[in-house]
């Protein structure tokens, strides 16, 4: 019976990694960017690497409603079903927000498990500080706790008094987003 059970285990976990690997991810990618089109979204001068189980995009050039609003250096895609990564690096925000917020994003790292379905969790790294996202996908609500850095502090007080400080020195922004 233990001898059956392990082969049965085997074989599904078999099957599962090899329908991600074969997945074309490449042609689900630019379905996906067909699907931002009508709001106005476009990448453009991206190269998209199929490894495997992860899919590699590099160098993409994202613009809304025809005004290039960012530059990532490097993006890496990871679906596995129950656990979903995309990591974001070296992120050229444009210099419409730099009244804002600093325009350079180190890195930002997205994810979302079946384990919590119903929220997106975001750590989000740059010259602005750390931030911790997370968005209830039921609620729409998105809360935001910012640890700002010195820059932030000095050159951007406007933007932060939007958000309300905590006893942690930390900047938190609660907002329920309707699509």
């Amino acid at each position: 019976m233990v001898k059956k059970m392990t082969k049965f285990l085997g074989y599904s976990l078999f099957f599962i990694l090899a329908l991600i690997c074969f997945t074309p991810k490449v042609s689900v990618y630019y379905f996906l960017e067909t699907m931002l089109v009508p709001h106005a979204v476009t990448i453009n001068s991206e190269a998209v690497i199929d490894n495997a189980f992860t899919l590699s995009i590099n160098h993409a050039n994202i613009s809304v409603q025809s005004i290039e609003s960012a530059t990532i250096a490097e993006t890496n895609v990871k679906i596995f079903a129950f656990y979903n990564r995309i990591e974001f690096k070296d992120i050229t925000l444009s210099s419409a927000v730099q009244a804002f917020i600093p325009r350079h994003v180190e890195s930002a790292d997205i994810r979302y498990t079946l384990l919590n379905p119903l929220n997106v969790v975001a750590k989000i790294n740059g010259t602005f500080g750390e931030a911790d996202v997370k968005f209830n996908l039921l609620e729409r609500a998105l809360h935001l706790k910012v640890k700002p850095s010195d820059l932030m502090l000095k050159e951007y007080k406007s933007t932060l008094q939007n958000m309300s400080k905590n006893e942690n020195g930390e900047y938190v922004y609660d907002k329920n987003i309707s699509l």
